[in-house]
């Protein structure tokens, strides 16, 4: 017997009730136009029974970053700056010859 008043097929029905797609996890279907859930992200560690994380060693990521001492070029490259290459403009100098 059906509870409460409910029909036998809405007993059996596979689809979930709209209160209940609120709850579920939300997906790229589901969301707007610029939703990006992403690709997920290293653990480095793990959790524990009592609730903390313990962060292993051998999964921490290891940045190896060169010297830069005397570099003389900046970090970033000008909105105005030449698509080209100097090689292919007509009056290039290379740096040091005049």
């Amino acid at each position: 017997m059906p509870a409460f008043g409910r029909t036998l097929a809405s007993e059996f029905s596979k689809k979930l009730s709209n209160s209940a797609t609120k709850r579920l996890p939300l997906t790229t279907k589901k969301a707007g136009k610029g939703f990006y859930k992403g690709k997920g992200g290293t653990k480095e560690g793990r959790h524990t029974s009592k609730g903390r994380y313990i962060i292993d060693p051998k999964k921490r990521v290891e940045l190896i970053v060169p010297d830069l001492a005397g570099f003389k070029l900046k970090p970033y490259i000008a909105a105005s700056a030449s698509k080209r290459p100097l090689e292919e403009i007509g009056d290039f100098v290379p740096p040091g010859q005049s």
